[in-house]
């Protein structure tokens, strides 16, 4: 439990379960490979929370350490667990995409199994939720946590969390991100301030989520579905840092690009990057409510932004660059990283 809280192949019988099950408010889905060492104390902790109208459906994607006994083992402890597993492995965006279609509820949250919340979490995302009518996602603060649980030192001058053992700082994304009447304004706060994207990890309403073309296959595809995301509706954020983003030696360990696209994907399939990236951000307002006006300057925008990643050598080693907008997300330095979980 948390020490420091801050206070495409899925076996017949298993989806036959999921679908005929009564209908909870709040499905959390849980994409993991080989998380043996992590998804316990997840899965305590989401067992723990006040709010408890949901289910929880763990995606395995062919682990090949303890994680199946352990997905067993909660599904026998808890009728609310639901284990599921890929005869093979996806990549961790098909998997992630995965867990979300075997969903039901009209809700819907994605959780890392190495990311851990508050007890208080979920009550506090529902409730933002059911009080504002135009918000599709809600979120909370967020602090870093080490492979102990312990979280991060934060300088109260800087706003950045420390790592005592590197002296590193942090800086969490900001919860204004997406909180804004105006869509353009609010995608402009995705492309360009949205760090690490943490805001994926909330809680969203089912019916949106569907509108946007989930995760895109690229390093970085969460801010994209952030994106479209954010042109359907406002985001909304308790200031209480009630999610904890973990940092480990397996999960920042630096991979080439290689290494990365076949962590995504095993489909072996070549592809650019960057020209991923631009038309993900680029299509994005197609399809979305919003004027003729307010889509021209989405696109002026997103050009706007790809003007921006001249200065991305610059802030390579600094994150608070990154923090600050600059650079197509998913584009960062090695030592910063993070390794895809699912």
């Amino acid at each position: 439990m948390i020490r420091a809280a801050a206070t495409d192949i899925m076996r017949p019988t298993k989806i036959g379960r999921i679908k005929t099950r009564s209908m909870p408010k709040l499905s959390i889905g849980i994409p993991v490979f080989n998380g043996q060492e992590f998804l316990p104390e997840l899965l305590d902790g989401l067992l723990a929370q006040t709010f408890r109208d949901f289910e929880i459906l763990i995606c395995d994607n062919a682990s090949t350490d303890r994680t199946p006994q352990i997905c067993c083992e909660y599904e026998r402890r808890d009728p609310r667990v639901h284990h599921v597993r890929n005869e093979r492995n996806l990549g961790s965006v098909a998997n992630f995409n995965r867990v979300f279609e075997l969903s039901t509820a009209p809700l819907f949250k994605w959780a890392a199994h190495d990311d851990l919340h508050h007890e208080a979490y979920l009550e506090a995302c529902v409730r933002l939720i059911e009080q504002n009518p135009d918000v599709v996602l809600a979120h909370t603060g967020t602090a870093f946590i080490d492979e102990n649980s312990e979280i991060m030192p934060f300088d109260e001058q800087t706003g950045s969390f420390v790592d005592p053992k590197t002296g590193r700082r942090y800086w969490a994304d900001v919860t204004s991100i997406g909180d804004d009447p105006v869509a353009a304004s609010r995608f402009w706060h995705v492309l360009t301030r949205a760090r690490w994207g943490t805001h994926m990890f909330g809680v969203i309403r089912r019916e949106i989520l569907q509108r946007t073309s989930l995760l895109p296959n690229f390093p970085g595809s969460d801010r994209a579905m952030l994106a479209e995301l954010a042109l359907l509706g406002r985001f909304r954020c308790a200031n209480e840092r009630l999610f904890l983003k973990r940092f480990h030696a397996s999960a920042s360990a630096a991979l080439d690009l290689k290494e990365l696209r076949t962590f995504l994907s095993t489909d072996g399939k070549r592809y650019s990057r960057r020209l991923r990236q631009i038309k993900a951000f680029f299509g994005a307002p197609i399809g979305k409510p919003i004027s003729i006006v307010s889509k021209s300057v989405c696109l002026m925008l997103v050009a706007a932004h790809s003007a921006r990643i001249t200065v991305q050598s610059i802030g390579r080693n600094d994150p608070r660059m990154a923090a600050h907008g600059y650079g197509w997300p998913g584009a960062l330095a090695p030592e910063t990283r993070r390794r895809p979980r699912g």
